[in-house]
């Protein structure tokens, strides 16, 4: 299975959704960096809130029903902690 796949642009985050595209009906998407709430590290996954949608809820192994990163600028995180490492980076 292909999971999400996420490529950081200097003001943008480009989203593959892959195997996920069916269910939740796009195959891509880009969102403004300035667009990006919150990023939230909880104990089994991380939150992300961008403005005018519904929170993501990710983690690097798809477990308990998140979506799962498969690469961040062509890396695949290692662990939670790695992903959360991850994420504030594209985004700093």
């Amino acid at each position: 299975m292909a999971n999400i796949v996420v490529v950081s642009t200097t003001n943008s985050i480009k989203v593959n959704f892959n195997d996920y595209s069916n269910m939740l009906g796009m195959t891509d998407g880009t969102w403004g960096k300035e667009h990006l709430i919150s990023i939230i590290k909880m104990t089994n996954n991380i939150a992300i809130d961008i403005q005018g949608q519904p929170d993501w809820i990710i983690s690097h192994d798809g477990s308990n029903g998140t979506f799962q990163i498969d690469t961040i600028d062509g890396v695949a995180p290692t662990s939670l902690d790695d992903l959360y490492a991850k994420m504030i980076a594209i985004v700093a």
